[in-house]
């Protein structure tokens, strides 16, 4: 079967994969480890009040580094979200 990776998900659908994945309480730790204020401020206000998440956002990218997630673990998250 083909599986195909959305580029968005809610973030409800975020929070609960990562949640099934033992990420969720990390998520935190690597919004404050953002090194620059202006960016963590922006990556913490987007996290907390987005609507929609993007595969291909800066938040995702920066919360991937810091979780540790490679860009196939992100593919699998975001398909493994879609399904919740």
């Amino acid at each position: 079967p083909v599986v195909i990776i959305p580029t968005s998900i809610t973030p409800r659908q975020a929070r609960l994969a990562l949640l099934q994945i033992g990420k969720l309480d990390a998520v935190s730790a690597a919004l404050t480890a953002i090194p620059d204020p202006e960016r963590r401020t922006a990556a913490q206000i987007e996290w907390e009040y987005a609507t929609v998440i993007e595969r291909n956002s800066p938040l995702v990218t920066s919360l991937a580094a810091g979780l540790g997630l490679t860009a196939a673990d992100i593919e699998a998250l975001f398909e493994a979200a879609s399904r919740i």
